[in-house]
């Protein structure tokens, strides 16, 4: 009765446009470091310092400023990759930086570009600390901000779990969702990320959906008070944000706690 009464009470705020929805701080986690640990050193920074001037300034500057390539500093620069993982942007600096490179050019060692972020990040205001960024930490730390771990930004392509309904004038949302997390796979999911996502906890969110249709055989009313996994790019708009989807699937037939 309860969980009920907690259903019909969502659904009742999203037909009038006011999402139950408490601090969303409450909802963020993170399972392992972030940015603000203190996760490389500062003789590795200044290894970053030496292969950033020699390989990335001509189109980042001097200091990061950005001159015919993007700032690599600053709110927009965080905006693009904040509440990810930093092998996403090591992955990005090593599959396409120098941007134009010859194929038959003498590649850049993996470290350096490693040392490369860090100096990146130093100067972004992150501290130092005893240690050296890895290759085998990249993977475990989480890029935030400077207040932590925030809802991911809008237009990011994100993954949720909630429940799937419709309103009364026909609007397909995911109601007792939960905040949404990056994720690099816009359609396909791994056994290993379908598992886990079947064992979250529900949340308080509730996200409209569009572009169901678009989905392959994929027919709404036979998913209603189901659990499932949604996937889509992040739309934040006051009191009616939304997921455009690019895959939703089924997690479990009742949408239980």
């Amino acid at each position: 009765m309860v969980m009920y009464m907690l259903r019909q009470a969502a659904l009742f705020c999203f037909t009038f446009l006011v999402l139950c929805r408490p601090a969303v701080q409450a909802q963020l986690q993170t399972t392992g470091n972030t940015v603000l640990d203190g996760v490389f050193s500062e003789a590795q920074a200044k290894r970053g310092q030496a292969a950033y001037t020699a390989h990335c300034s001509v189109c980042h500057g001097d200091t990061l400023e950005g001159v015919s390539a993007p700032e690599l500093t600053g709110n927009h620069f965080l905006e693009r990759w904040r509440e990810d993982m930093l092998d996403t942007i090591y992955n990005f600096m090593r599959e396409n930086m120098p941007l134009g490179r010859a194929a038959d050019a003498k590649r850049i060692p993996d470290t350096d570009y490693l040392d490369i972020l860090t100096h990146i990040l130093k100067t972004n205001g992150y501290r130092t600390g005893a240690n050296d960024l890895t290759p085998d930490l990249v993977g475990k730390v989480m890029l935030v901000g400077k207040n932590g771990p925030q809802p991911v930004p809008d237009g990011s392509l994100v993954m949720t779990v909630g429940c799937l309904s419709q309103t009364r004038d026909g609007v397909w949302i995911l109601f007792n969702a939960i905040e949404p997390a990056r994720t690099r796979r816009s359609t396909t999911s791994t056994p290993a990320e379908r598992s886990a996502s079947s064992q979250k906890l529900l949340g308080t969110l509730i996200f409209r959906l569009a572009d169901l249709e678009a989905i392959p055989d994929f027919a709404p009313d036979s998913h209603k008070g189901q659990k499932m996994q949604a996937k889509g790019y992040l739309v934040r708009q006051p009191k009616a944000e939304r997921i455009n989807l690019t895959s939703i699937e089924m997690l479990d037939p009742a949408c239980g706690p």
